[in-house]
């Protein structure tokens, strides 16, 4: 596949993921991904194939409710993409909370094999503590 192939290609799943994420749709997220994906969220835990994500992204108990999670950029490079965002929202202790970062994706074919999402993790322990799913 030639380079901006692989980038469209890239950034049609990558939208596929987000599109699904924005619709409260943890099912079609993980219709994105293969079966040996590897999934991190900074400051709750390493997923390291399909069947463990899938138990993270449909049991997963929320941090945070009134989100407004807002996509600034995304980057496209081959095969390999950055969102850049931030959040604001309200935790479930009722406090204020703001973060951002970046989620770094690697698509193979027309599925996602790497997510790892990055946020200022200090933010987060100081809101939540070590808290792993």
């Amino acid at each position: 596949m030639d380079r901006g192939k692989t980038e469209s290609n890239t950034r049609a799943v990558v939208d596929r993921l987000y599109q699904a994420y924005f619709a409260g749709d943890p099912h079609g997220m993980l219709a994105t991904m293969s079966d040996d994906v590897h999934m991190r969220f900074l400051g709750r835990g390493a997923f390291p194939n399909l069947e463990s994500a899938t138990r993270f992204l449909t049991q997963n108990t929320s941090l945070l409710t009134q989100l407004d999670f807002r996509i600034r950029s995304i980057v496209v490079d081959g095969e390999w993409a950055a969102a850049i965002w931030d959040e604001s929202a309200i935790t479930i202790h009722g406090a204020p909370y703001e973060n951002h970062g970046v989620d770094v994706f690697r698509v193979v074919g027309d599925e996602v094999t790497v997510l790892h999402e990055n946020n200022d993790i200090a933010v987060h322990r100081a809101a939540f503590g070590r808290v792993t799913f």
